[in-house]
């Protein structure tokens, strides 16, 4: 009965938007193959963490990658229901992985399942994207309703059972400290279970075609990042012995179809919705040209570690605007100021917005490199090898990337954790992750800056008349005063539908839920 359940609800999730009829009689479902489920799932959290709303107007523009070129209130943190609503389209397509993991179980199914891959190769898969998804969430909301395939007895782990026997419809919150500790144990399980299976999935898997190698990797890779992100220097060095990417081949991507259905989100933004919503921030373009941010006196309001020194990668993030120049778009004070502003650089066509098959990333190795600088003492060779990766995956010349390594200043904390950043472009949510957990890049405004608690006066150069032009850097929220957002909060029906464990998991937030309560790793 309950994998019945299981497939029931996830023909229901397939059905949308899937070309794919799983119902050979509309009374009796029949089985779904495990590897379109899991195809569908990935496909899915790609889609609703890497798209306009939770990606476009929540971390890229958080982060000051992206702003808004209509509409400003997400620049300045006051962010839409729609953005937190995303924590429900995350439950439903981990309810599919774990369906994945159901049919592979199951005797009744396994064997019609093996026809796509090992049984064990296909779990092993979907716990590696489990636990993506799951970190993803702990590091925005903080405690969150979890499953662990290693330990589903945990009572505390009480997530993704609206189809089982159980049947609990008001889960509890599992603490961050259980969820990023059972995350990379199963991550440490599921390298170890897909490289003695030999293959993942035969079909219907986007990122590796099923290469149980990169799976393990990624799985290694992932537990890295957790761990350094926790300051665990014994797990971050197993995992780094087990094995973690070593060259961009390994990379962790989604490519996108090139139909106009399937096609990148910011593709069918752009091109199929003939929407132009966002421009490469002022604050990104001033960085990757060496430059500091400057007040209304010429005074410096950010640190370029980097000043003086033109980075090749703006070409390939932005593309120049209407006169041939990369200008950034400042965040604006309303979204009708916004909607003033017409020189602006928009993100690179050929690269990204007008890409339909572009290859969404979900770690890269560019990443552990940066990574490992850092468990190795801010290490010059790794710091090297991460502006290399980054560089190469973007398609800079050779001759380029040696002229630039040549001149950027040595390996230290801020200037390893401000190349990650510039790295991580299109990667808002991992950026943010960082910045709360070390404090850099320092090339991001802040409303209080300088003793201006409404923010500082800030002068962006407008082309159109050779002159400048003044900005102030207002929050929306009143929590806000000096910091970006901490984290998002949860979403309102939460408050509604699993009262007392909200509450419960709200009481464990340093300032409830709002946007300013650190989680247990932000201690900068």
């Amino acid at each position: 009965m309950k994998i019945l359940k299981s497939i029931i609800l996830a023909l229901l999730i397939m059905s949308v938007g899937c070309d794919v009829d799983y119902f050979e009689d509309p009374n009796e479902p029949s089985t779904p193959p495990s590897s379109g489920v899991f195809n569908k799932a990935v496909q899915e959290l790609v889609q609703d963490t890497r798209d306009v709303w939770f990606s476009g107007r929540f971390t890229l523009a958080t982060m000051q990658m992206w702003q808004q070129s209509n509409y400003g209130d997400e620049d300045r943190y006051g962010y839409r229901e729609s953005m937190r609503e995303t924590w429900e389209d995350l439950y439903w397509n981990l309810e599919n992985l774990r369906l994945v993991i159901e049919l592979n179980e199951d005797e009744a199914t396994a064997v019609q399942m093996s026809a796509y891959g090992t049984n064990e190769g296909q779990i092993a898969t979907a716990r590696i994207m489990m636990a993506w998804a799951f970190n993803l969430m702990a590091d925005t909301w903080g405690d969150i309703p979890y499953w662990s395939y290693g330990d589903r007895d945990n009572a505390q782990f009480q997530a993704l059972k609206l189809t089982s026997e159980e049947e609990i419809l008001q889960p509890a919150y599992a603490t961050q400290a259980a969820i990023y500790a059972d995350i990379m144990s199963e991550l440490a399980a599921a390298a170890a279970q897909i490289t003695a299976a030999g293959e993942g999935f035969s079909e219907g898997d986007v990122i590796y075609g099923g290469d149980a190698a990169k799976w393990a990797k990624f799985a290694n890779s992932l537990r890295l990042r957790i761990a350094v992100k926790l300051g665990n220097a014994t797990e971050a060095a197993d995992a780094i012995a087990d094995g973690v990417f070593t060259s961009n081949a390994d990379n962790a991507m989604f490519t996108f179809e090139g139909s106009d259905k399937n096609a990148s989100p910011m593709y069918r933004s752009w091109n199929v919705d003939a929407r132009s919503d966002f421009a490469i921030s002022h604050q990104m373009v001033a960085l990757l040209k060496g430059d500091n941010i400057q007040d209304t006196l010429g005074a410096d309001i950010t640190t370029n570690p980097f000043a003086g020194v033109a980075d090749p990668r703006l070409m390939e993030y932005a593309e120049p605007n209407a006169d041939g120049e990369y200008v950034g778009m400042p965040i604006a004070m309303t979204s009708a100021e916004a909607t003033t502003i017409t020189w602006e650089s928009l993100p690179n066509r050929d690269n990204i917005i007008d890409k339909p098959d572009y290859a969404s990333v979900l770690m890269e190795y560019a990443e552990v490199c940066f990574l490992e600088s850092e468990v190795n003492g801010w290490s010059q060779t790794e710091y090297e090898d991460g502006i290399t990766a980054s560089m190469e995956k973007w398609g800079v010349a050779a001759s380029d990337i040696n002229s630039y390594i040549g001149t950027v200043p040595a390996a230290d904390m801020e200037n390893v954790l401000t190349q990650k950043y510039i790295a991580l472009y299109m990667d808002g949510h991992t950026a943010w992750a960082e910045y709360r957990r070390t404090g850099y890049p320092a090339t991001l405004l802040k409303p209080d800056v300088a003793g201006f608690p409404d923010g500082r006066p800030y002068a962006v150069f407008e082309p159109t008349s050779a002159t400048y032009k003044y900005f102030i850097f207002i929050p929306i929220p009143a929590e806000i005063t000096n910091e970006l957002p901490t984290r998002m909060e949860y979403p309102d029906f939460e408050s509604t539908l699993n009262t007392n464990n909200y509450l419960d998991a709200v009481g464990r937030l340093s300032d409830g839920n709002s946007l300013t309560s650190k989680l247990i790793w932000d201690t900068n």
